[in-house]
């Protein structure tokens, strides 16, 4: 077991340790390589990987309604421990809610379970960031921006791709060829992504970055726990649930509480001590999901 777990997660850990690395020293701009994970890649991936999937969808509703559950009852459970954390409740509560589903939950799902743990993380990551758009954002702005959901590529990639599926729809060859070799891109790029955006980012407040970041992963294993009582689901649903309670905060968390001016420092020490710690969380996680 300790074999299989060190061979899931050193790559992820080497990669981000590359990009950490050229990006303390180099420092490139990842504005524009960034946009294109979001906008190009990511979508793409989401597309190919739904639309050659076949879905029951009784099976899949209940997976999306588990991890529903899972990130807004830990965002509710946090509530009583904010008062041990120096910063708000505002800046606090996403970063419990939702965790790094992309850049690390991907490909830790993927290399957990192989091909059959794609689909669940995908749909993984495109409920989360439907709810991080809308209840996050919500949380940490007080309103809720519309336009975030229907102008996002990810919500109409999934759209064409579950309609593909559903209507066994196939792409001329060269086209899905084309589509999978750019999604294929999005794993390693999002990791490399992710450490040079940890080089530059600094830990101001590391306590509150430690008691948020330690309690965001005990909460949300505690609640999937608790959760997963309730729903009839495959294993490796039930080990992408597990996978993705154990995650660091996500990145977008200190995005979001940038461009609302809601501690982003704070936020950012969180995310940072979170992928960290997460050198001993994620092993932890893997070892729970494969049990």
């Amino acid at each position: 077991m300790i074999e299989r777990i060190l061979s899931i997660t050193l790559p992820i850990f080497l990669i981000i340790l590359i990009g950490l690395i050229y990006g303390r020293f180099k420092q490139p701009n990842m504005v524009g390589a960034n946009k294109i994970i979001l906008d190009v890649a990511l979508p793409c991936l989401i597309f190919t990987s739904l639309s050659t999937k076949h879905f029951e969808l009784s099976a899949s509703l209940h997976f999306l309604s588990a991890a529903a559950l899972i990130v807004l009852l830990s965002g509710l459970a946090i509530l009583p421990f904010t008062r041990f954390i120096d910063a708000s409740k505002r800046s606090v509560i996403p970063t419990v809610m939702f965790a790094n589903m992309g850049p690390i939950g991907i490909p830790l799902t993927v290399l957990a379970f192989g091909p059959d743990g794609l689909g669940p993380a995908v749909l993984l990551l495109v409920a989360t960031n439907i709810m991080h758009f809308t209840f996050g954002v919500g949380i940490v702005s007080g309103k809720i921006d519309a336009k975030l959901i229907y102008a996002n590529p990810l919500i109409w990639s999934t759209v064409l791709g579950v309609s593909f599926s559903y209507l066994n729809l196939q792409l001329p060859e060269w086209v899905d060829v084309s589509l999978t070799m750019i999604g294929n891109i999005l794993v390693p790029l999002m990791l490399l992504s992710l450490g040079t955006r940890l080089a530059e980012t600094r830990i101001a407040h590391a306590k509150a970055g430690l008691i948020a970041s330690v309690l965001a992963v005990i909460i949300r294993l505690a609640i999937a726990y608790a959760v997963l009582n309730f729903f009839t689901l495959d294993l490796v649903q039930r080990g992408a649930l597990i996978l993705f309670a154990g995650l660091p905060p996500g990145i977008f968390n200190y995005m979001i509480a940038e461009r609302f001016n809601q501690e982003p420092d704070k936020v950012a020490s969180i995310v940072v001590v979170g992928h960290i710690i997460s050198i001993v969380f994620l092993p932890l996680g893997i070892w729970l999901a494969l049990k």
